[in-house]
């Protein structure tokens, strides 16, 4: 009974893995309507992961400075370096985490240089990147209350009635400031200007102490997350004009993704018939284990709203399945060994998993810790890698320890614990015999 109910749940998982792999992967298949007669078509989990310029294109925009005399006497290259940090963030909080941004030209004719992946909507994006990003909350005269920089933190978001929002919070100072302003404008309106265009101009009822405030009034979701995008990024100390704007094709060409796809799946077929030949069950189980990995590892992908998959990511892909078969070898051999010194099946499987754990922990966290300091501290396509090997390498410790140990149990069952269907040998170690 026990070998029966591990082979239906074990048939069950490789069904599963086998439905997920085609919703991944297959980018338009039919599928049958059930409420209608007709076909409809699918489009697949992977086909809804971001991706950078070099795989799918995007849009370029040139940004020109417009310099008073002021200005131009100031130290230029301190003004443009802060405007490139500014646009980063912006970007970045929009989801566009491989945008590039460089600095083209010399002296005070420089240009910025703005190269954006998969844009939706191109005006929308411009929007974000051409705007001063100057805020202020001002009465009915002008007299400017609050500022930009009293804003500690923003983010877009829905209100009870599920309309699009802004929502600040406030510094200590600018806290004070605002208590100041509502009491000063009890009965009156309060104009909150982004760039001189007021963008909400709510009616102070009463006088407001908290520390936060809604921006309302915003007509689309996308509207409240360019706002919040550009108040977050802060306000460009240089007021730029968008000087050309174009469509770019993939850098790479368009056939780059199903190419590196199909490489992949050669390779991971290449795995499972080494894994196979070198550990019999075990490899069995390391391939189950590995294809849920592949299939679970693209849906967080595709669910992760700042991934943009580029040509470094995907070798941040590579880099963690690489390290998923090393832990699944590392977990294997360990079980061998612990079987050659005389114990059964059942206690060389769970010693294996269990002696295994540290070595791989210790293998993984490093590499976990060095990704991490990546997402944080690079820009661009360096940022793209340090987010798939991280969403990668914690996944793929995921599988090793949880999943293939359930694996190899089932196939425990349905083996009877044979020690040749997983290649377990009565071996004395070389170590022992000197």
């Amino acid at each position: 009974m026990k070998k029966v109910k591990s082979a239906i749940i074990l048939a069950v998982i490789v069904l599963f893995t086998a439905i997920l792999g085609v919703a991944d992967f297959c980018n338009t298949f039919p599928l049958p309507k059930f409420i209608e007669n007709g076909i409809k078509d699918f489009n697949s989990i992977g086909s809804t992961i971001g991706l950078g310029i070099d795989l799918k294109g995007g849009y370029v925009g040139v940004l020109t400075p417009k310099l008073d005399e002021g200005q131009e006497n100031a130290d230029i290259d301190e003004l443009f370096e802060s405007a490139v940090d500014i646009l980063q963030a912006r970007l970045e909080n929009k989801g566009y985490t491989e945008a590039t941004i460089t600095i083209q030209g010399i002296g005070a004719s420089r240009e910025i240089r703005v190269e954006i992946p998969e844009v939706d909507n191109a005006e929308e994006v411009l929007e974000v990147i051409g705007s001063a990003g100057k805020l202020t909350f001002e009465d009915s005269s002008g007299t400017v209350y609050l500022e930009g920089a009293d804003i500690a933190d923003c983010q877009a978001g829905y209100d009870q009635d599920g309309e699009p929002i802004v929502q600040l919070k406030f510094t200590q100072q600018g806290t004070k400031k605002f208590s100041e302003a509502t009491a000063a404008l009890t009965s009156k309106q309060l104009y909150i200007k982004l760039d001189g265009e007021v963008v909400s101009a709510p009616t102070v009822n009463e006088q407001i102490t908290s520390e936060s405030a809604q921006i309302t009034g915003i007509a689309t979701p996308e509207e409240a997350s360019n706002i919040a995008a550009i108040i977050k990024g802060g306000r460009l100390e240089l007021e730029f004009e968008l000087a050309s704007s174009n469509k770019i094709s993939a850098t790479l060409g368009e056939n780059a993704l199903p190419a590196s796809v199909i490489a992949g799946a050669i390779g991971l077929v290449i795995v499972f018939i080494i894994m196979i030949l070198n550990y019999r069950g075990l490899g069995v189980a390391s391939s189950i284990a590995l294809s849920i990995y592949t299939v679970l590892l693209v849906v967080l992908l595709a669910l992760i709203p700042w991934v943009q998959l580029t040509l470094p990511g995907i070798a941040g892909v590579i880099l963690s399945i690489g390290m998923a078969v090393d832990a699944n070898v590392i977990i294997f051999e360990r079980i061998k060994e612990e079987y050659a010194n005389g114990k059964t099946v059942t206690s060389a499987i769970n010693v294996g998993f269990k002696r295994a754990f540290i070595t791989i922990f210790d293998s993984n966290i490093t590499t976990v810790l060095a990704a991490i300091v990546l997402w944080i501290l690079c820009p661009g396509s360096i940022k793209g890698f340090a987010i798939t090997l991280l969403v990668g390498i914690l996944l793929s410790m995921f599988t090793a320890i949880v999943i293939t140990r359930f694996i190899v149990k089932l196939l425990f069952n349905i083996s009877e614990g044979k020690p040749s269907f997983f290649a377990l040998k009565r071996e004395v170690l070389e170590d022992e015999e000197a």
